[in-house]
């Protein structure tokens, strides 16, 4: 007898912003954003916030993750108490994976070990260029920073990632830095436009248009291909579903290729559905950055947020959005004939009420 498969388990995400303090002013940061919470909760809130969430994810059967972020999250100093609480939460199966994004310039030999310990499965570090190019839009002394403390984490056997935000004054950085990356041992290399929110909205003609973002992806593609069979794995998760690459590989009659990258991955833990919150320093709860408060914790547990929150529900109900973003899709002129719509939905961009509405790929250059 065939037994059936184990149904998916939901998930449920804590981005917890556990300090409003940082010790670097990058130009670009969305923390600049008006209305952004300036105040921390006390240590013992701290506590029932993490509390809380854990008990909302044993209750609900929830396969759990966390990122503690900020500003910096190694300012606080009963972040030890709070990492250690949620390692031992995923020493019990309640949450699956630790992530920390943080600055680089407080994390000492100390810091790197206790992350090694808890067994955090990710620290992103920013790097925006070699010295130079990162150290203009982060700081002075930045770049180093950051490099001792990459080369201090992958030492404890700490998986790092590397976090670059694309501007038109760095472009030239990012293989230089993916190179660097490589030759220190970290494992993913992310890179994001710049988001026109907070700083970023301030230096906003720094923003790549379209057609300066393909033609960024195709030097890409060739220095990505001109890197050595053993970053092959590296190069495949660095294309893969990225829907602008989609429309390059079809343009260079290669989107078959593109196709094979997207089959052949590996796929994460399947789930059914998953519930994100992100909490801000002083307790306030949103789904997203840019949607409206559900709540406060410690005021509010997690559950009684859940409950009172048709917003939540229908965020976590990922088959009933795919079926609007493909409507909008279906609405829209340069999507509804794209010959790559398959790998690039439209992205929700707000809520009205409870109803989400879709735009096109801002980076689209169709």
């Amino acid at each position: 007898m065939i037994e059936a498969a184990a149904k998916p388990r939901k998930t449920c995400h804590l981005g917890w912003h556990i300090t409003s303090r940082c010790n670097l002013s990058c130009r670009h940061c969305l923390r600049r954003t008006p209305g952004q919470a300036t105040t921390d909760l006390a240590r013992e809130e701290c506590r029932a916030v993490l509390a809380s969430y854990l008990e909302f994810a044993e209750n609900n059967d929830r396969a759990a993750s966390i990122q503690f972020s900020g500003g910096n999250p190694l300012l606080r100093d009963d972040f030890p108490d709070l990492l250690m609480t949620a390692a031992e939460a995923k020493m019990r199966g309640t949450i699956n994976r630790i992530q920390i994004l943080g600055n680089p310039e407080t994390l000492d030999d100390n810091m790197a070990n206790l992350l090694a310990e808890c067994k955090v499965d990710d620290i992103t570090i920013s790097l925006d260029g070699l010295e130079e190019a990162n150290d203009r839009m982060r700081g002075s002394g930045n770049f180093r920073a950051a490099l001792a403390a990459i080369r201090r984490l992958v030492k404890a056997g700490v998986p790092v990632s590397v976090k670059f935000t694309l501007t038109r004054g760095n472009s030239d950085q990012v293989m230089p830095v993916i190179r660097l990356a490589l030759e220190e041992g970290v494992k993913q290399v992310g890179i994001g436009q710049l988001i026109l929110a907070g700083g970023g909205y301030e230096v906003r003609d720094q923003r790549l248009a379209p057609l300066e973002y393909r033609e960024f992806l195709l030097e890409m593609l060739r220095e990505l291909e001109s890197l050595p069979e053993e970053h092959a794995d590296f190069r495949r998760s660095f294309i893969r579903h990225n829907g602008m690459y989609a429309l390059l590989f079809h343009e260079l009659g290669r989107l078959e290729e593109f196709r094979n990258i997207n089959t052949t991955r590996s796929h994460r833990i399947n789930s059914d559905g998953g519930v994100m919150f992100v909490v801000w320093s002083d307790g306030e709860v949103v789904p997203r950055r840019e949607l409206q408060r559900q709540g406060y914790v410690p005021r509010n547990t997690f559950q009684e947020i859940y409950d009172s929150s048709p917003l939540l529900k229908m965020l976590e109900d990922k088959a009933r959005l795919r079926e609007l973003a493909e409507e909008t899709q279906r609405s829209l002129v340069k999507c509804s004939a794209c010959p790559v719509a398959e790998f690039c939905r439209p992205g929700m961009v707000g809520v009205f009420g409870s109803h989400p509405y879709f735009a096109a790929n801002r980076n689209c250059w169709r």
